[in-house]
């Protein structure tokens, strides 16, 4: 579902029509015709093309069960059509996974509010006119009986993709189903699916496929009395065979979203810690062997950078987050508590702001999908629902260069020494052309960060800082200067 540099579906409430600087409206020729809904989940196919998941927004609960899609996707891309996904009862639609602007999946299953009888697990649906019919393509055999539950489907291609059910009983085989003929029909595995945990399912929407290894998805998993340690899934192979993890250390309960860089190494994923219904902590955790082992961290909460936590992605080297701030407690959550910010290491992250004005402010955020673009330094988009009573506002467009590029002068500039050092100490040359205000940041092997600085002018204008790295234990370190043209590394080691 989620897979690079492209912001579409950031989704806003109200508020979210006063964006600034390059976001535009894009849907002005048809801007009235998705009232009061929120967008709750997003595949982004390219610039112009999109598909969404949408639910009434109202005071009482309600069922995500209508969509949006784009629908002249080969021109401007900014009209789009909104209607119902014909589902069993008042079931839930998860995701729905594009394949074309005429052409899409989605994994249906039965929600809190069901009731449709305690053998309905939920069902995977097709449509190929552009969501006017959604037709049933799972049979009797799949997602039936009171264990079973239809968590998420993926398209790798237009032929081939994976849908992850859950163990009939406790204790039982997942039930993966996988599509050869562009989702007409599904097929459970019956080999190559580790053997599932007493207590573990998986989580609805909770997966992330590779931007750069086609065949290449990620599942995190769930345990069902809430407590035990989590594990993710993993294939190379466009589904057909599966590895496991270890138990990630901090999660518990269940891998709410997960996300990886394109090198299919270094990801990061999160959960929450749940006490009588609410949120009482967030746990992230972090791996740099393509998901198998895991480690503890914890995201900076600062003014100039925030984890938000209701959506996470990646795209090259960099990771993305939306949604509430993760430190402010849920009941009090208010527009200016939610945006976006970026990533290297999953631990320091920087709001993205457009024209100097950080997009926390205003406007209620909660999912995204970026995918990459024929300039790898350049992001695009489509964000924002506008809900007014009047059903004025909808999607719009966002469009700025990326964070984290590299800097070339600067990098050839940058000079560490003694480099290894055995007292931990270092020396580095900054060159002659940077300004007060860049950043300097130092991050162990797990990336955490153990140094880090603004420079002021008198420590630019000396060309040479002493960088004191005394206390930190032998190893390999990395160091980044950052500015706002980009950013330079170098590898340092205390011997």
């Amino acid at each position: 579902m989620k897979k690079t540099l492209l912001f579409l579906g950031l989704l806003g409430l109200a508020s979210q029509a006063q964006a600034q600087g390059p976001w535009t409206l894009v849907n002005t020729a048809n801007s009235n015709i998705f009232g009061q809904y929120n967008v709750v989940d997003v595949h982004t196919l390219s610039p112009t093309l999109m598909w969404g998941v949408t639910s009434e927004r109202s005071a009482t609960a309600t069922i995500p069960n209508t969509f949006i899609v784009t629908n002249n996707s080969t021109g401007a891309g900014d009209q789009y059509d909104f209607s119902t996904v014909t589902v069993t009862g008042n079931a839930t639609v998860g995701n729905i996974s594009g394949i074309s602007a005429s052409t899409a999946v989605a994994a249906v299953y039965p929600g809190s509010t069901f009731t449709g009888g305690t053998n309905y697990g939920g069902e995977i649906l097709k449509t190929i006119n552009g969501g006017q019919n959604w037709l049933k393509k799972t049979t009797a055999a799949h997602f039936t009986g009171p264990g079973t539950f239809c968590n998420w489907v993926h398209m790798f291609n237009s032929t081939t993709g994976v849908a992850l059910g859950d163990p009939a009983t406790a204790g039982g085989g997942f039930e993966i189903l996988r599509t050869t003929d562009g989702g007409e029909n599904w097929n459970r595995l019956t080999s190559g699916v580790p053997a599932a945990l007493p207590d573990e399912y998986g989580n609805a929407g909770s997966f992330f496929a590779s931007n750069s290894a086609p065949g290449t998805l990620w599942t995190g998993l769930a345990s069902s009395n809430g407590t035990n340690t989590v594990r993710i899934f993993k294939t190379t192979d466009f589904g057909l065979t599966w590895v496991a993890s270890g138990l990630i250390p901090n999660i518990v309960g269940a891998v709410s979203q997960l996300a990886f860089k394109d090198n299919n190494l270094d990801g990061i994923a999160y959960g929450f810690t749940i006490v009588n219904s609410a949120i009482t902590a967030l746990n992230v955790a972090k791996t740099t062997d393509g998901g198998m082992t895991w480690t503890a961290i914890t995201p900076n909460n600062t003014a100039a950078g925030s984890f938000f936590r209701n959506s996470i992605d990646a795209v090259g080297n960099t990771f993305y987050s939306t949604g509430p701030r993760y430190a402010v407690a849920p009941s009090t959550q208010v527009p200016e508590d939610f945006g976006f910010s970026s990533s290297t290491d999953g631990i320091n992250w920087t709001n993205i702001t457009v024209s100097g004005t950080s997009l926390s402010t205003p406007g209620y955020f909660f999912c995204m999908d970026l995918i990459p673009t024929a300039s790898p330094n350049t992001v695009v988009g489509h964000g924002g629902l506008y809900t007014d009573p009047s059903g004025a506002g909808g999607v719009y467009k966002y469009s700025r260069t990326a964070l984290a590029t590299r800097d070339a002068g600067l990098q050839s500039s940058l000079n560490v020494y003694p480099n290894p050092s055995t007292s931990g100490v270092f020396k580095v040359d900054l060159g002659s052309d940077l300004k007060a205000g860049a950043k300097l940041t130092v991050v162990d092997a797990l990336g955490r960060q153990v140094a880090g600085q603004t420079l002021t002018a008198s420590a630019i204008g000396s060309r040479t800082i002493s960088l004191d790295l005394s206390g930190e234990k032998t190893g390999v370190y990395t160091l980044q200067v950052r500015t706002d043209a980009g950013i330079a590394t170098q590898k340092v080691v205390i011997d």
